[in-house]
């Protein structure tokens, strides 16, 4: 199957947080997008539902984002801990 170049613009910290994924696993960043592109090629479709946060979601995300209502725990025992469980 002849191949062909394309350019696309990424989020720079997405692109190096998904690198990093796709060397652990072993997959090539080509290979990945190539699997992304005959996926939906043969679906008609996305491998996942891309969804709209609603205003709530929305909200805890900014909030999140401003490091507003942020817990931190030193383990996921003392998360446990913090829920009482």
């Amino acid at each position: 199957m002849p191949k062909e170049q394309a350019n696309y613009r990424v989020d720079a910290e997405a692109k190096e947080q998904a690198y990093a994924v796709l060397e652990r696993i072993g997959i090539k960043p080509t290979d990945a997008v190539n699997m992304l592109m005959h996926h939906i090629a043969m679906f008609g479709e996305l491998p996942f539902k891309p969804r709209i946060p609603n205003e709530e979601t929305l909200a805890v995300m900014q909030d999140t984002d401003a490091g507003r209502n942020v817990t931190h725990h030193d383990s996921v025992d003392d998360i446990f801990n913090n829920l009482g469980l």
